[in-house]
């Protein structure tokens, strides 16, 4: 069984995408670059997923890898330039073959490209400078063409010092859920299956349910995101989207309490807070039992 590595959201500004998260009471961390002309913003937690936030920062170098190829940079064009710049592009899984995952994705006719393998630098807390590799496989099922999955391997993680990004003012502990939208959420529960090869996968007319060890992935209706999350956009056919993200917080009126005061738009739904940006993903939070 896999678990879950991160989530990957997009965004025009990243700098704006900072300040619509502080208001949001979270904790972000710094600026990470990568070679291919994108940089990154990203939320960490005790518990759960990370959540990155992928801007481009240099068109250059962007459209350079777009032209040479490179498949993180090439579905993250695609998706922008059919979606526009504010979304939820992927989920990312664990792995520890990369390779493996690829060779397996080409042979089922789920391939959402090559093979990428890069690097890039980051600052520890007392200002000293590491580098992380990942090796990443990209998997796209046939009737989604702009909700890609990715599997990363990890092949350099030197020891992190994240201890001062995991709190959040939120009280956010986790990204617990990713909620993807398809008129045809059955269509999608062999791929989950397939890739994840969770212990179990439930099923019904309405929603796909993946539990995984450190979260779930879902996949409903139109009808059922409305009922659950008061969200009322979706895809038109078998199309799949990936719709928001659910986090568990330490006390639901503190919350709640935090986004009036910083005068953020949330609506009371199901027990719930949910936040609507237009365009973009919806955040809800709900409170840890």
């Amino acid at each position: 069984m896999r678990s879950i590595d991160h989530f990957v959201l997009v965004a025009a500004s990243l700098s704006a995408a900072r300040e619509r998260y502080r208001r949001l009471g979270f904790t972000v961390a710094p600026d990470g670059v990568h070679p291919f002309g994108t940089y990154n913003a990203n939320l960490y937690f005790r518990d759960g997923p990370m959540v990155e936030t992928l801007a481009v920062h240099d068109p250059a170098k962007y459209a350079d890898a777009v032209a040479a190829g490179n498949s993180f940079v090439r579905n993250d064009a695609a998706y922008r330039a059919a979606l526009g710049d504010e979304g939820f592009s992927h989920v990312v899984a664990t792995s520890s073959d990369a390779e493996g995952d690829h060779a397996a994705f080409l042979e089922r006719g789920l391939s959402g490209g090559d093979l990428v393998c890069f690097s890039r630098e980051f600052e520890q807390p007392d200002g000293s400078v590491e580098t992380i590799s990942a090796k990443l496989a990209f998997a796209t099922p046939a009737q989604a063409p702009f909700g890609c999955y990715v599997t990363c391997e990890d092949l350099l993680v030197p020891a992190i010092d994240r201890s001062s990004l995991l709190d959040h003012e939120n009280g956010a502990l986790g990204a617990k859920r990713a909620v993807s939208c398809s008129r045809e959420p059955s269509a999608y529960r062999a791929f989950l299956d397939r890739l994840f090869e969770p212990e179990e996968i439930r099923a019904d007319a309405r929603s796909v349910e993946c539990p995984l060890p450190n979260g779930r992935l879902s996949v409903v209706t139109p009808e059922a995101l409305a009922r659950d999350f008061g969200v009322t956009e979706g895809p038109s056919g078998a199309e799949l989207l990936h719709s928001g993200l659910v986090f568990d917080v330490t006390d639901l009126r503190k919350t709640e309490a935090l986004l009036s005061e910083n005068r953020v738009a949330f609506a009371r739904h199901e027990g719930r807070l949910v936040v609507r940006p237009s365009p973009g993903p919806f955040f809800a939070f709900e409170q840890r039992p």
